[in-house]
């Protein structure tokens, strides 16, 4: 067993410092204001480069399971810093701040980011991805695993990822390209949802949104039944569906032999079902300025 050790160093204006890491352990680090930004390398190692700021101190706590990083001020308080760090690909992440945006590039472990306000992007990660805003957007890109990606007033952008996805925000866009999954959950309040990628003959997929557009690329071949709720909205679709059920506006149809779950909903705005390819293309309009749509 690696031995407990805290190591605190004194930092000059700015501090650079490398830490011998052993594959389990994960980074933790929790920063107050600034920006952290994590990048990776082929060492077992971390380095730790802290930078403006009030900091005056780091604490470095290392542990069999953990190397958790602490900064703290001349008073003893949080420290204001910017932190970038280089750490081994293998390496799982939980990152956390206050006014603090996060940029992760290159992990290939498990990553937790949560901050307060601030952008958050992480290209990379397996297993675990988490990753949490408040008053930031979210994107999320080269990901597998098991991936909940949320904000509350801000985008939420999904792109080249694989496994179970829930995307959710409250004010703003969920856009999803390039997803290879069966389980596919997202869902906002006010904004549109773009979904971009597979759906696999055993996949649930669900779309909601209350003020907002939703669009849905459909290749040849697809099979899945279909089911559509829009109130105050409309319906679009590239081509032509047939309607098994109808209740009011809603409905349901079947794609070929209806094997997956595809639930689309969005209260008040239009619900479009189109070709590989044309997700990002506006809405045709016919000679009179409408909208092609399916009644």
């Amino acid at each position: 067993m690696l031995a407990l050790a805290l190591v605190a160093l004194l930092a000059a204006p700015d501090l650079d410092t490398t830490v011998a890491v052993q594959r389990g352990q994960r980074l933790e680090l929790s920063a107050q204001n600034g920006e952290i930004v994590v990048r990776t390398w082929a060492r077992n190692a971390v380095r730790i480069q802290a930078t403006g700021g009030n900091l005056a101190r780091l604490g470095i706590d290392q542990s069999p399971a953990a190397l958790t990083i602490h900064g703290a001020s001349a008073r003893g308080g949080p420290a204001h810093a910017d932190f970038e760090l280089t750490v081994p690909a293998w390496m799982s992440l939980r990152l956390s701040g206050v006014n603090t945006t996060m940029k992760v590039t290159g992990t290939e472990g498990a990553v937790t980011v949560e901050t307060v306000s601030g952008d958050i992007t992480v290209t990379g990660g397996s297993g675990f991805v988490s990753l949490r805003s408040v008053e930031g957007t979210v994107t999320l890109v080269g990901a597998k695993g098991k991936l909940d990606v949320n904000s509350v007033n801000s985008d939420v952008s999904v792109r080249d990822v694989a496994g179970d996805l829930q995307a959710e925000t409250v004010n703003g866009e969920i856009r999803l390209e390039k997803v290879q999954s069966d389980n596919v959950d997202a869902n906002t309040v006010n904004g549109d949802v773009v979904y971009d990628g597979s759906i696999r003959p055993s996949g649930r997929y669900r779309f909601v949104t209350h003020n907002g557009d939703v669009a849905v690329t459909i290749a040849e071949g697809t099979s899945a039944l279909v089911s559509v709720s829009t109130f105050q909205g409309e319906f679009e679709s590239a081509f032509p569906v047939t309607l098994s059920e109808r209740h009011g506006k809603s409905f349901d149809f079947t794609l070929g032999g209806g094997s997956a779950r595809v639930e689309l909903e969005s209260f008040g705005g239009t619900i479009r079902l189109v070709r590989p390819g044309a997700v990002h293309q506006p809405h045709r309009k016919d000679a009179d300025g409408d909208s092609d749509r399916q009644d």
